[in-house]
């Protein structure tokens, strides 16, 4: 379990003024009634459940008001605030939001983020892919239409004022993605609800949770780009410590990749299994190995994974090396996810 680390995070100030859109000057229902945030047409506010809205997620991701941006065939909506301090050159920031689809949306799109920003937001500005964030996913945003995160890691070149929440795609229509195929004549419109946006300063991580030497942040990749039903993918970098499941923080790089990657992919189903060496009790290393893809599994969920995920312990079963040198049992230590289903089946 990583409850002390996340604890600890959560603690960091939020860069977002009014993050939840919970403080407002009247009843007005539009966003510059939640300051000191902007909006780029008539960006909705909402104070409570809208009406319209017939899913059983509905009404705000927290607290009870939230904010919605319409993406239209010629028109579309963006939001804007000016954060609570300037970005500072090299650093690295994370960031996160909760969106959720409208169920009455008849299209969704592909491509929704944000947009890190010197100035305001003006007409005709460009972005360009250094400056965001975003979630981008073939068959569009949708989700299970209850609330899911897009979030990500961002470094800093400096001067960084502003974000622009929106889609940042050319030309929207082309983004877009028919939520019913034989719908040939109706009118098109996707339509988001936002909130709980957060922006922190990364700081240097113990090694472990309880304490321990700082450890270098670096990039990885080791997921495939595309997932595939049976595939097995072995997550090397993920370490628990001695006996135990709690995980090292050296971990975060490993499972950081794969929050992204199912978080991107939101309708793949997952199985989470546990192995362990052949050193003791083989009850005793089938509970651990339990243990420890729960605590994946916990982990996967504390930051905002969405996906249909279970999890198993093997213990000593299916070694992939001989258990004859430490070298080799610790190659049977490991934490495997199984990719159980796709959004093409």
């Amino acid at each position: 379990m990583l409850t002390t680390f996340l604890s600890a995070q959560t603690k960091d100030a939020n860069l977002i003024p009014n993050p939840s859109f919970e403080f407002h000057r009247n009843k007005s229902t539009d966003i510059k009634n939640a300051e000191p945030w902007k909006g780029i047409g008539t960006v909705d506010y909402y104070l409570k459940a809208d009406k319209k809205d017939t899913s059983k997620f509905k009404g705000a991701h927290s607290g009870t008001c939230f904010a919605g941006l319409r993406f239209q065939a010629a028109y579309k909506e963006y939001m804007y605030v000016h954060l609570t301090e300037t970005l500072e050159a090299g650093k690295i920031y994370h960031f996160n939001m909760f969106v959720r689809l409208l169920s009455e949306s008849t299209v969704t799109v592909r491509q929704l983020g944000v947009y890190f920003s010197d100035d305001a937001f003006k007409f005709g500005m460009k972005f360009d892919e250094e400056g965001l964030i975003d979630s981008t996913y073939k068959k569009g945003i949708s989700g299970i239409l209850n609330w899911f995160p897009i979030q990500g890691d961002y470094h800093a070149h400096g001067g960084e004022k502003f974000i622009i929440i929106g889609n940042f795609t050319p030309i929207t229509k082309e983004d877009f993605v028919k939520r019913n195929k034989w719908d040939l004549f109706g009118f098109k419109e996707a339509y988001y609800f936002v909130d709980d946006i957060s922006l922190i300063k990364n700081k240097s991580s113990n090694d472990s949770l309880a304490s321990g030497k700082p450890v270098k942040k670096k990039k990885i990749k080791t997921l495939p780009d595309s997932l595939k039903v049976g595939e097995i993918i072995n997550l090397k970098n993920v370490q628990f410590e001695t006996g135990t499941a709690k995980l090292k923080v050296s971990s975060e790089i490993a499972l950081g990749e794969l929050v992204n990657k199912l978080n991107n992919n939101p309708f793949v189903e997952i199985q989470i299994d546990g192995y362990t060496d052949n050193t003791g009790n083989e009850a005793a290393n089938r509970a651990l190995a339990k243990e420890r893809a729960k605590s994946v599994f916990n982990y996967l969920r504390q930051e905002g994974v969405l996906n249909k995920m279970s999890y198993k312990g093997f213990g000593p079963i299916k070694p992939i090396a001989p258990n004859d040198t430490e070298e080799n049992k610790a190659k049977n230590r490991r934490i495997e996810i199984e990719i159980i289903k796709t959004d093409s089946d």
